[in-house]
């Protein structure tokens, strides 16, 4: 096998925004805490030998992985494709909201997370294909590197479940809390291997 791609994946710190809200692709801040767990997850992941930061363009990210690229004297590269899932007409509604306005439709969802969309927004497998693209380039211009990717959860969930072979129906079933990281080694010739999942470094777990 040939060198894999280490992805050394992170989801932002945490958010100002209302529990049970689904904010999506829309533009969040961060809360203070969120900040404070960004620059600590930062420190950590400057000690690498990173190749690279990819970050979504969504500021919740961006604010981690500037520290990063800054920490670690690694470019960055900020990638639209590695925007949270677009929830279409129910970003910014709370789950009770949707079940008044469309009934029966989050039951759908859940029922077939795969390939149900909201009105106007993506299934998680319009999401696997928006990032094959992200995914090529790195493998492409980073073989055998390792490149911190700092996303969202619903990104993270899909990305980890396509290198390991989860459905992606499944993807609940992958833990992903704010500021959490994961070490996925994807082979371009053969499966991926995940190496941890949901770790806080903000918290002192360093998994290498």
């Amino acid at each position: 096998m040939e060198q894999p791609l280490r992805l050394i994946l992170v989801r932002h710190g945490e958010v100002q925004n209302p529990k049970g809200v689904f904010y999506g692709q829309q533009d969040v801040p961060l809360t203070n805490l969120g900040r404070a767990q960004s620059l600590e997850t930062a420190g950590h992941l400057a000690r690498l030998s990173l190749d690279n930061v990819a970050s979504s363009d969504l500021s919740r990210c961006l604010f981690l992985a500037r520290a990063v690229s800054e920490r670690a004297g690694c470019p960055l590269d900020v990638m639209p494709g590695l925007r949270e899932v677009d929830f279409g007409q129910w970003t910014g509604l709370s789950w009770t909201e949707i079940e008044k306005r469309f009934p029966g439709a989050f039951e759908q969802r859940m029922a077939d997370l795969a390939g149900f969309s909201p009105p106007g927004g993506e299934s998680l497998s319009d999401v696997s294909r928006r990032i094959d693209a992200v995914l090529s380039g790195l493998l492409d211009r980073y073989p055998g590197g390792t490149v911190a990717v700092i996303a969202h959860a619903g990104i993270n969930r899909v990305l980890i479940a396509r290198a390991i072979g989860l459905p992606l129906n499944q993807v609940f079933s992958l833990d992903q809390d704010f500021a959490c990281t994961n070490i996925l080694d994807l082979y371009p010739d053969g499966p991926g291997i995940l190496r941890c999942l949901n770790v806080p470094l903000y918290k002192g777990n360093i998994p290498w």
